[in-house]
Order: C-alpha cells, then structure tokens, then sequence
C-alpha cells in the first residue's frame, strides 16, 4: 500500500487534484487491493500482481485496476441491505458497497486471465482555470 500512497500522491500532486478526491482515490486503491490479497488467490501460494493507471480526462478521474487473481466480478453480487437491523446483516459485501458508492461507474470485465475493474467519477481540482 505504501507504493500506492506515493503513486498517488505524485499523481495527484501533478494533476491538481483536491485532498478530499485524493483520500477517496487512496479508499477506493485500498479496498480493490484488500479484496484481492484476501479473497484473490486461495490456491495459489506465490505473490499475485496488480496493475494501477489512473487518468484524469477533465474533471472525471479513471482508475484502471488489473490483477491476476481468480475471477471476481465486485458487481455480481446483490449490495448489502444497510436497512436490515445489524442481526440480520450477511457479513461482507460493505467494501464493495464503498466502491459503488465512491464511483459515478463502475465497470468489470474478465480479460486475459485478469481481472479488469474501471472506475470513474467527477472529481475537484485545486487548480484555477
């Protein structure tokens, strides 16, 4: 995670892009790698890779997320019913239901063996036009 953070420092750094879109950059990077580094490779005992672009076209940031874990498509399941007392709430599902939420699109696609998860939403800059 710690590569991630300054990859995306850097990025947003240059891009001008406000802290607030910063943290939700870094929330959105550190839940796709949870994911994948708990649920990614169950059989497998070697490391797996991940691959992160991100793009700004604007104000609407791209995130390209690619790993070569087993398949997982973040947008099959049902989200969580956050109306359900807790009781009755299925674990899980919260993480996935944070990516949604922090996306205007989220877009999956199995890929050459990989894993393929496009995120998008409007973003703010700290810069002036």
């Amino acid at each position: 995670m710690r590569q991630v953070e300054g990859f995306v420092a850097a990025f947003v750094s240059e891009q001008g892009i406000a802290a607030d879109d910063a943290a939700r950059i870094l929330i959105l990077l550190e839940e796709l790698l949870t994911n994948l580094v708990k649920y990614g490779y169950p059989d497998r005992p070697e490391p797996g890779r991940a691959e992160i672009a991100l793009a700004l076209n604007g104000s609407r940031l791209e995130i390209e997320f690619i790993d070569d874990g087993c398949a997982f498509d973040p947008l099959a399941g049902p989200p969580p019913n956050l109306d359900a007392p807790l009781e009755e709430r299925l674990i899980g599902g919260l993480g996935l239901h944070l990516l949604r939420s922090l996306s205007d699109v989220v877009r999956y696609e199995r890929r050459n063996n990989k894993n393929v998860i496009r995120l998008s939403r409007s973003i703010a800059s700290t810069r002036t036009p």
